[in-house]
């Protein structure tokens, strides 16, 4: 387990009236075996308490793995917004926990054929076995599009349709992250806007990086998915800088990220040497650091309306990333799961707290 930070130095910010509890669950998800990944999040988070924590993040794909490499393979995993089992386990988890809960799962088109998850009489993968859904209260959740229910498309859809629906590499579904809030509502559905190549194998483009105004102490909230915080593409010039720029035009205090960040090999003459498996990753909290530069870098323009300015200088963001652990069809991640404050003025990054590259557990964190 990751050695404990001392706590933030700086003071609140005046906009803030009361810290903010947030918890990361950092877990080596299996491909494919959605209950089995249900179980084990919902015995790290059995110690949490109700009303404990303020929001609770889960990773990028959280119950289905990541690394699926064709429309046919993630089919079976492709969820309905609200009523798939990533929704059901978060739409649970905030209900119980009085909190906000975001986390990332594959989401089905409207027109997608929804086939069942394998048994084991086939593969290896559990049968999926997933509580009720959450009865939903009067509060009217943010619509999420004409994509949800059930399929028109016959569950027995062979390569025919299935060609059909991957078209010109349009993708069969959005790799998406849903927030829910603590009565179990679902008040936003983030479709990541910056693909990774392995998303690209299935996945369609999400429209636009998206914000949610959410209660205090949560704030301003933009979510994002892992290839968001690099260059579109890798393409884009570096200092494009677009999903930091969005959260500066949009004054956002807070960005929730959910990952599933690899570990990238290092390439001749510059081959790093082993990682310790008991400390983070610095090389990519300093990149994560450097692809939020204009929320730090002290240049005129962001700053808080007048009536919320920060005495201590410019706005405060807090960042979190959530990502996974171990390996995947010989890919591995980094771990190193983190809780950042970021100032412009003056120029100041914090490191909360966060992971290290292996371990899994449920990371807590307590801005003030």
């Amino acid at each position: 387990m990751s050695t404990p930070l001392p706590p933030p130095s700086s003071p609140a910010p005046a906009y803030r009236r009361q810290p903010v509890r947030i918890a990361c669950v950092q877990y080596d998800a299996k491909l494919g075996r959605v209950q089995e990944n249900i179980d084990k999040v919902e015995r790290m988070t059995a110690s949490l308490r109700p009303g404990s924590v303020d929001l609770l993040v889960l990773p990028e794909m959280a119950l289905t793995g990541y690394m699926f490499t064709s429309p046919t393979t993630i089919l079976p995993y492709l969820e309905s917004p609200r009523i798939g089992p990533t929704s059901i386990l978060a739409r649970a988890l905030a209900k119980r926990l009085r909190c906000h809960v975001v986390a990332g799962y594959p989401e089905a088109l409207h027109s997608a054929p929804q086939q069942p998850i394998p048994t084991p009489s086939s593969t290896s993968v559990p049968t999926l076995n997933v509580p009720a859904p959450v009865a939903s209260s009067s509060r009217t959740p943010t619509p999420l599009g004409a994509n949800e229910g059930t399929s028109a498309v016959p569950p027995d859809a062979g390569p025919r349709e299935m060609k059909a629906l991957e078209g010109e590499g349009t993708g069969v579904g959005w790799n998406s992250a849903v927030v829910v809030g603590p009565d179990g509502d679902v008040v936003g559905n983030y479709r990541k806007h910056f693909r990774f190549e392995t998303d690209k194998n299935w996945a369609r483009e999400g429209d636009s990086f998206v914000y949610y105004d959410l209660p205090e102490p949560l704030g301003r909230v933009a979510v994002a998915i892992c290839m968001d915080m690099n260059p579109k593409d890798f393409l884009a010039p570096w200092d494009a800088f677009e999903l930091a720029n969005f959260c500066k035009d949009n004054k956002v205090d807070m960005l929730v990220v959910p990952m599933n960040w690899l570990d990238p090999p290092g390439e001749p003459p510059e081959v790093e040497a082993p990682r310790d498996p008991q400390a983070p990753s610095e090389s990519n909290l300093n990149y994560w650091a450097a692809r939020l530069t204009p929320l730090h870098d002290p240049t005129p323009g962001y700053s808080s309306p007048p009536a919320l300015e920060d005495p201590q200088g410019g706005k405060e963001v807090v960042f979190v990333a959530c990502n996974r652990v171990g390996e995947e069809e010989g890919t591995k991640f980094v771990g190193t799961s983190c809780v950042m404050t970021i100032a412009s003025s003056p120029s100041r990054i914090e490191l909360v707290e966060c992971c290290n590259t292996s371990e899994e557990r449920v990371m807590l964190a307590t801005v003030p």
